[in-house]
């Protein structure tokens, strides 16, 4: 899941800049962070004893890459072009919040809710729009083209992991609902293509998981 988004940044011209490339090296950090303290935060919600120096390691290693993602993005900030770090810092701010509401609903139980799922994907997918913000990419519906096609990646593997489970209880439903969430998918990419929001390449993204799926 990190690493479409991170192509699709790189693709829309994010390796031209020093910046881009410290994109993902934050995002990983971020991403290892959350595995670091949301799990000691679940348990520490739901009150389950802990193994000796548990609470420490989590914490301290989850502080560290927040620290060092924080550091990293910093001078991301600092090596955009000063004319693109408005825009770079806004995306950021947006992926950062989406993030954290995420965080929360997993440390209280919510990670596979459908509605927070897809606010943590949404997230995710900013990391493309990110590397070309940073790379000087002028906020338009071009700049957001590459996290469309992200997130409509997202949303197949979602919609095909949910229908794989769904097959023991219900085969038909499981399958028609995954069916009907790819053809949505399509007719949304579609109708943005046509209208001039996507590249002329969006197809070749989308082909695979749809390859998958049927």
């Amino acid at each position: 899941m990190l690493v479409i988004p991170m192509l699709f940044g790189f693709a829309a011209g994010g390796w031209r800049s020093v910046a881009s490339w410290l994109v993902p090296l934050a995002t990983v950090l971020v991403f290892l962070a959350h595995h670091a303290i949301v799990p000691w935060a679940q348990r520490a919600r739901e009150r389950k004893a802990s193994p000796q120096g548990y609470a420490v390691r989590r914490v301290v290693w989850g502080a560290g890459y927040l620290a060092a993602a924080t550091l990293v993005f910093a001078y991301a900030v600092r090596a955009a072009n000063p004319g693109a770090r408005a825009s770079f810092v806004a995306v950021a701010s947006v992926a950062a919040l989406l993030a954290a509401v995420y965080a929360l609903a997993a440390t209280w139980g919510h990670a596979r809710s459908i509605v927070f799922e897809v606010l943590g994907m949404t997230g995710v997918s900013l990391t493309a729009p990110m590397m070309a913000a940073a790379a000087g990419s002028a906020i338009d519906r071009s700049l957001f083209a590459t996290s469309a096609l992200a997130l409509a990646y997202f949303l197949s593997s979602l919609s095909y992991v949910r229908a794989y489970e769904g097959l023991r209880t219900n085969r038909a439903i499981a399958i028609r609902g995954c069916v009907l969430v790819h053809v949505a998918l399509a007719t949304a990419l579609a109708t943005g293509a046509a209208f001039g929001a996507l590249p002329p390449w969006w197809w070749i993204a989308f082909a695979p998981v749809a390859a998958r799926t049927v």
